[in-house]
């Protein structure tokens, strides 16, 4: 306690710093111009829960027919499904394939030791980058005008899409490694083939293949979207179906994709947790 403080003299209030206030009166002009942007927002896309309430009536013929599935159409759209689940089979196969040799270059704790490896980490990490950038329709719509309709420009969308995902995991996976292994195989003379063998697979493995299973999981319901683009599956049909006004056969295309879907998720979740992954 100061002498003045002891004395009960008041002290003079500490001067407020210059910028303070233009901070302040910043950070208000910020709240504002959000406030007002999703204003803007809501006109702009139209938001109206009116015109729900008013399509209501109108969606009673709709819905009076997707209660009434057309079973008729099961067993072509049990193939087409099939076909879905392949496209992500193959898809996520053909990901692991490519990702799994380049996450090792795009691992910092294995390739920043040395001028060379660095510029391979970036390049390769750059290649993850931009395979993650484009989404799979729109790789599903470039390869549909290159190869034409049909599965293999979903399966191709997917797998390139897959590897920049599956490689950034992979290589992420790898540079959390515990690095006493890899020290000891280094101290014992090993060359750079023994310390990816027995020090870094081991570690990883769990997790590749549980990252994999997960991704082909993903991979299953990208599949469905990636047939309205004419890139094979049940999705072209359904978009079909859409466009020809027949609820019925929608309706028993929306209860076979809910029931693979659900059946395929509680498998890989299955698989996961055997694994040890969450």
């Amino acid at each position: 306690m100061t002498a003045e403080k002891a004395a009960g003299v008041a002290l003079p209030a500490r001067a407020e710093k210059p910028y303070a206030r233009a901070v302040s009166f910043a950070k208000w002009l910020i709240g504002l111009a959000l406030v007002a942007y999703t204003a803007l927002a809501v006109v702009h896309t139209e938001f109206n829960p009116l015109k729900l309430l008013a399509g209501a009536a109108s969606a009673k013929e709709i819905l009076s027919e997707i209660v009434h599935p057309d079973w008729s159409v099961l067993p072509s759209l049990l193939r087409l499904m099939n076909e879905t689940v392949e496209m992500a089979l193959i898809g996520t196969l053909l990901a692991i394939i490519i990702s799994f040799p380049l996450s090792f270059l795009a691992a910092k704790n294995l390739m920043l030791g040395s001028a060379a490896g660095r510029v391979v980490y970036a390049v390769v990490r750059l290649i993850f980058n931009v395979l993650r950038a484009f989404e799979p329709m729109l790789l599903a719509l470039l390869f549909v005008l290159m190869v034409g309709i049909g599965p293999f420009p979903g399966v191709l969308a997917l797998g390139l899409h897959s590897v920049g995902m599956l490689g950034k995991l992979f290589s992420e996976s790898i540079e959390a490694i515990d690095p006493g292994p890899v020290e000891a195989i280094q101290a014992c003379g090993g060359n750079r083939f023994q310390v990816i063998w027995y020090g870094v697979l081991p570690q990883v493995a769990p997790t590749f293949l549980a990252f994999s299973i997960y991704r082909w999981d993903i991979n299953i319901r990208m599949s469905i979207i990636l047939g309205i683009v004419g890139a094979g599956g049940i999705g072209y049909f359904l978009l079909q179906y859409l466009s020809l006004l027949q609820y019925s056969k929608v309706s028993t295309a929306f209860i076979l994709i809910l029931i693979v879907v659900t059946a395929l998720d509680s498998a890989s979740a299955w698989l996961r947790t055997r694994l040890g992954q969450k």
